[in-house]
């Protein structure tokens, strides 16, 4: 693999993945402003992380097909993608690192409306449910209870 391709890898085993998603969950809402939608609206901004949320697994599929990536850099992500299919906790768990990014402009900007406030603790409950889950597969593939093939 090229540097880029080991960085583009690495990206979801280090901390740059949460980094990342804590930064766009930072950012949602002042670019829904700049787009001059009600941000003060529960539904504008569920529809507004949904539309982030599609962006996040559609924008990747689209890379990779105009991209040519090593087979190895595929073969990473092609197993990402079915740990996904069979292990829903593995993406609902970014809603955390959003829902943070969410909360964390919330109390910078001071504006505590009750819709940023359920959004964000909505996607920080939901996530820490996919964080735990997920660490339990982590925990049982490593204990040996689970086998590695299965996810």
């Amino acid at each position: 693999m090229t540097a880029v391709e080991t960085l583009l890898v690495s990206i979801d085993r280090t901390y740059l993945g949460a980094l990342y998603r804590v930064v766009i969950g930072f950012f949602l809402i002042p670019v829904l402003s700049r787009l001059g939608l009600d941000v003060s609206s529960v539904w504008t901004l569920a529809v507004g992380l949904l539309v982030v949320l599609l962006s996040l697994r559609i924008f990747p599929v689209i890379v990779r097909k105009l991209v040519p990536f090593s087979s190895a850099a595929n073969a990473v992500w092609n197993e990402r993608r079915q740990i996904a299919k069979i292990y829903d906790s593995y993406q609902w768990q970014k809603l955390f690192f959003v829902g943070i990014g969410l909360a964390g402009y919330t109390l910078v900007s001071r504006e505590f409306l009750n819709s940023r406030i359920f959004i964000s603790v909505f996607c920080v409950a939901c996530g820490a449910i996919g964080l735990a889950r997920w660490s339990a597969v982590v925990n049982k593939v490593r204990s040996g209870l689970v086998h590695k093939g299965a996810i």
